[in-house]
């Protein structure tokens, strides 16, 4: 299981971490209706209380992750 981890990583420990800020961007970002499909609306405000804006902080992740991601590839590309 952790050879097809590391191969959808490339092994590279940089694009890991990338998937991982990737995933939690978009459980900030979809956390409002997911608070609502749990039944709990407290769920929303006790988050936004903690991090803010969900759906900004989300959307922050995401685009830093896909940064991360894609510098890490072009240096890949780049060593022989």
């Amino acid at each position: 299981m952790w050879a097809r981890v590391k191969a959808a990583c490339r092994h590279s420990l940089t694009i890991a971490w990338g998937y991982v800020l990737a995933f939690i961007g978009c459980l900030l970002s979809i956390i409002d209706g997911l608070s609502d499909a749990l039944g709990d609306p407290a769920l929303k405000d006790q988050i936004s209380a903690a991090v803010g804006d969900s759906r900004a902080v989300g959307r922050i992740l995401l685009l830093i992750s896909l940064i991360t991601i894609v510098a890490r590839l072009r240096s890949l590309k780049r060593a022989p």
